[in-house]
């Protein structure tokens, strides 16, 4: 071996600190919880506004319906960035093309959707169980 040989690594990753890791997801999961206490506390507001008084097994179907629309929201914005769409919306409707960052991001956004909306669904499953058990 010469001086001005290559030397290989040993394959060893720096590992993230665990605090670092842990802010990181605490960060990455603070908009979809807080999302989805908006919306919840918007729900329970709306209905006892709207009825008067709070519609148990409404609320429940109102949680679940919006996790579901959520969910397909969430879907649409990963699918939007994936390359045959961005294909034909730049050869249809003359956006920018296709970029592997732009990708990403929407992967991320559409994480966050999934998350809240998860969020509502087992909120709707939580409320649906202390509902059963009162009664």
């Amino acid at each position: 071996m010469t001086a001005n040989s290559t030397v290989f690594d040993s394959g060893q990753k720096k590992r993230i600190p665990s605090m670092s890791l842990r802010r990181r997801i605490l960060n990455y999961l603070k908009t979809p919880v807080i999302g989805a206490s908006i919306v919840a506390l918007m729900d329970l507001l709306g209905l006892q506004l709207l009825s008067g008084s709070t519609l148990k097994t409404t609320l429940v179907l109102v949680m679940f319906l919006e996790g579901a629309v959520g969910l397909i929201a969430g879907s649409a914005i990963a699918l939007s960035s994936t390359f045959s769409i961005s294909k034909s919306g730049e050869i249809m409707f003359g956006r920018a093309p296709w970029s592997r960052e732009g990708e990403r991001n929407a992967e991320r956004v559409a994480g966050k959707w999934f998350i809240a909306s998860t969020l509502l669904i087992l909120t709707g499953f939580a409320l649906s169980v202390i509902y059963r058990i009162r009664s």
